[in-house]
């Protein structure tokens, strides 16, 4: 029987309107000037923030900052992933508005993901209603979609760029146009400057598998020899993929031993799989909300053992329906197995802790221990599913599985009459039951205020499942013309992912408020630089970074592993244990206390209070206060010693531990340091004065000049790619009191310069600036060079 499809006079052009319609849907706030951000986003009050400076400092010096002193004491830019630093959508934000630049790289690649699947199903020669279903699939799955819950944008870029990699390499390798293999070098390349490596590994596990079915497996594939050959060439590309990337990936790499992401640091299975997919949510791949919609505060009504969760992993009853039916197709049987293969791989990897499975995975494969949150691995599984669908909707084209469907109908309304009924609610509660009594979270209480949530997720889903198949029986028995049929489908699959992607873009103005002006962010910005500002609870995550107001703390997760030990991080959270400890506020220059007025004493230490009762831009009324004498952020020390940095941090925090007048070094600090004096030398008179002091950038004056050889500690962290120049003369720096940039200085110094010089970033941005216009070279060359596979598979031949 020949297969009836549906192919429209402008076929391209329509499946990019369907392609986009539910994302401009959930896109519409953004016309009226609001942000895809709302509190517990990681870009509402940090990765704007993030954003926002390097827009700033890119506009104001030419340059891009390498050094971030603004949060933590100091820590790397790169090397510690700020966020998009280098892909392309950082060029928005140099043009727009930084929330309008960001918003647009969101909407940018939920299109482009739903695009490239099209693309891909096409290029497989799927039908059209097939192709489009299955975009609409990915795109809109529940993981996918609410991607912008927690403000992953990092991942949404991979996961658009996962079928434009497959793309790339079914060109390559199937179809013998050698201009697919610069196309995977430049998407891997892209994907690894995302900027998310744990999803750039995923992609390359899913890309390398499906390379090696296209080599060896795929039904016409050539022979063995010739299979090795594309397979080396595919892991060419990848390693030029690793070179357009190295500017990012050299500094990231050279930063891990300093990170707390070290594996002599971090070696927790606990940690690792923290954040995997529970077997409690294995309901929501099929049953919309399943585990809750709210997921903050007291009212949230998420009653899964994670504790957290901003996202889904609702997958569609109907489209979970079609894959199964796609599954089953007789035409495709080889690519179903390893398709297959690779989505029960990474279910198993997203399953995390949940199955045995992990622990061999986070043994085995490099650079796991450094990372958590498996759960997003199920990106992959989401593909596949959508591809599976697309084949089913092929299958239905053909009028085959009627019997599949009139079963697939009667399911639908049993969950529709199920969720009325509140079984699939009841079921939820006693699963909460012993969620609660293993975890002591008050899962109970969620369940039961998400009952509603939980009774309309699955009438919705049983619904468009119940929907799907009265359309396919209705065009199986005639009933329906195929192009009626088309429509039906994409506009039930479309309708039923957006509705449960709704809850998860929230918006806000946190560009207008958050970071709007205010009293203290003013007094703060007439103030000389550098200083430091201890926010105790006012402005939230690293927002005034924005401003250029360096605090103490922030929000990020990996800043150096020495300024968390110095300062008692708290497990894996972002409190410090140490906060307030005298010593660390003069070593770390703290010169401004920033407090909610209703926790403001009436005095503090070594502190006068300069402005009371302040409006903050985010609404909170916080006190101002200021240090009674000016921090020193530079200062001439006279007497050292060598010690271990455990010994280093408890004596750093020992109270009786005289600031100004010792410094503590490493053992291994390549400078000659005597025993220490019975009687410490007195404070030091020498001012230090900064005549210049940019991110990255100093340069130290002493007056007088230094008495005696000594040493100069800086209240920025030290990390070695600070170089120091004592009067000319290039001299190493060193790490003192446990985290401190310390310059030794000889006797006569009057002028010390410091830079911050990443060798790794040096390096990595020629192989960056070398390697993109050779893979596009390569591009150009290949472009016309076509050695077309037999059977069909020219591109001239495949619709798109």
């Amino acid at each position: 029987m020949s297969t009836p499809t549906y192919e429209p006079k402008h076929r391209r052009t329509l499946a990019s309107i369907i392609l986009s319609f539910w994302i401009g849907l959930l896109s519409l706030p953004m016309l009226t000037g609001k942000f895809l951000a709302t509190d517990l986003n990681d870009q509402y009050d940090t990765g704007y923030a993030f954003r926002q400076w390097a827009s700033d400092q890119w506009l104001l010096t030419g340059k891009f900052p390498l050094w971030n002193p603004e949060i933590y004491g100091g820590m790397p830019f790169v090397g510690g992933m700020h966020g998009d630093l280098f892909y392309p959508t950082a060029w928005l934000r140099l043009l727009l508005p930084t929330h309008v630049g960001m918003n647009l790289g969101f909407l940018i690649h939920f299109v482009l993901a739903g695009v490239f699947t099209y693309w891909f199903l096409r290029k497989w020669k799927v039908s059209w209603t097939g192709s489009v279903v299955g975009g609409l699939a990915f795109q809109l799955s529940g993981l996918v979609a609410s991607y912008v819950s927690p403000g992953h944008d990092g991942k949404l870029f991979v996961t658009a760029l996962l079928p434009l990699g497959l793309i790339a390499l079914t060109m390559a390798i199937r179809d013998r146009r050698w201009v697919g293999y610069p196309v995977f070098a430049l998407v891997v390349g892209l994907t690894f400057l995302s900027p998310h490596p744990q999803m750039a590994q995923y992609f390359l596990v899913a890309t390398g598998l499906y390379t090696l079915y296209l080599a060896f497996a795929e039904e016409s594939h050539g022979s063995i020899k010739e299979g090795v050959l594309h397979g080396s060439l595919a892991l060419a590309a990848v390693l030029a993929g690793l070179c357009v990337a190295a500017i990012q990936l050299l500094p990231m790499f050279a930063y891990i031993p300093y990170s707390p992401r070290h594996s002599e640091v971090l070696d927790s299975f606990t940690w690792s799989t923290a954040f995997s997919i529970p077997w409690e949510h294995v309901p929501e791949f099929f049953l919309s909300r399943f585990t809750g919609e709210s997921f903050s505060g007291a009212a949230g009504t998420y009653w899964g053992p994670n504790g957290l969760k901003l996202h889904s992993e609702y997958l569609s009853l109907p489209v979970v329906a079609l894959a199964i039916v796609g599954v089953l197709h007789r035409d495709r049987r080889q690519m179903v197995l390893w398709l297959g293969g690779i989505g029960v791989l990474f279910l198993l990897v997203a399953l995390g802790g949940e199955t045995p499975f992990y622990r061999l995975w986070w043994t085995l494969v490099p650079y796991v221990k450094a990372t958590r949150a498996p759960g997003m691995a199920f990106f992959v599984v989401a593909f596949i599913v959508a591809v599976f669908a697309a084949f089913g909707v092929e299958s239905l084209e053909r009028r085959e599985r009627r019997v599949v469907w009139s079963v697939c109908l009667f399911v639908g309304c049993a969950v529709v009459l199920l969720g009325i009924a509140g079984v699939i609610g009841t079921v939820a509660h006693s699963i909460a039951i012993s969620v609660e009594t293993a975890t002591r979270f008050p899962a109970v209480q969620r369940a039961v205020a998400a009952q509603q949530t939980i009774k309309m997720g699955a009438m919705v889903s049983g619904l468009a499942l119940t929907l799907v198949a009265g359309v396919v029986l209705a065009y199986a028995r005639n009933r329906l013309p195929m192009q009626v049929c088309a429509m039906l489908l994409a506009a039930v699959v479309g309708t039923d992912l957006w509705w449960n992607a709704k809850p998860f873009w929230m918006y806000s103005r946190a560009h207008e408020e958050v970071f709007a002006p205010d009293p203290i962010k003013d007094f703060l910005q007439e103030q000389a630089r550098p200083y430091r500002v201890w926010n105790a609870g006012v402005y939230g995550g690293s927002s005034l970074m924005a401003d250029q107001i360096a605090q103490w703390y922030g929000h990020h997760g990996y800043e150096l592993n020495a300024f968390d030990v110095l300062n008692g991080r708290r497990g894996q959270g972002l409190s410090f244990e140490n906060a307030g400890h005298p010593n660390l506020l003069d070593l770390y220059a703290i010169e401004y206390l920033i407090i909610p007025t209703g926790d403001a004493p009436d005095s503090i230490p070594g502190y006068v209070r300069v402005m009371s009762g302040a409006q903050a831009s985010n609404g909170q009324v916080a006190t101002l206060y200021q240090s009674e004498t000016p921090r020193e952020y530079a200062r001439f020390i006279s007497a050292a010693a060598k010690v271990e940095f455990d010994q280093a941090v408890a004596t750093v925090l020992d109270p009786r531990f005289p600031t100004k007048q010792v410094v503590l070094l490493e053992p291994d600090a390549p400078v000659h340091v005597g025993p220490l004096p019975e009687q410490l030398p007195e404070p030091s008179d020498v001012s230090v004065e900064f005549e210049d002091w940019r991110p990255g950038i100093m340069r130290i004056r002493a007056a007088p000049a230094a008495p005696n050889d000594g040493f100069l500690v800086i209240s920025e962290n030290h990390y070695p790619a600070w170089r120091a120049f004592v009067d000319g003369v290039p001299t190493p720096t060193v790490r003192g009191n446990g985290a401190l940039l310390t310059v030794p200085v000889v006797e006569g110094t009057t002028v010390v310069e410091l830079e911050y010089l990443s060798e790794a970033y040096r390096i990595g941005k020629w192989f960056t600036v070398l390697s993109v216009p050779l893979i596009v070279a390569a591009m150009a060359g290949t472009v016309a060079v076509t050695q077309p596979r037999a059977g069909g598979y020219d591109r001239k031949t495949t619709p798109v």
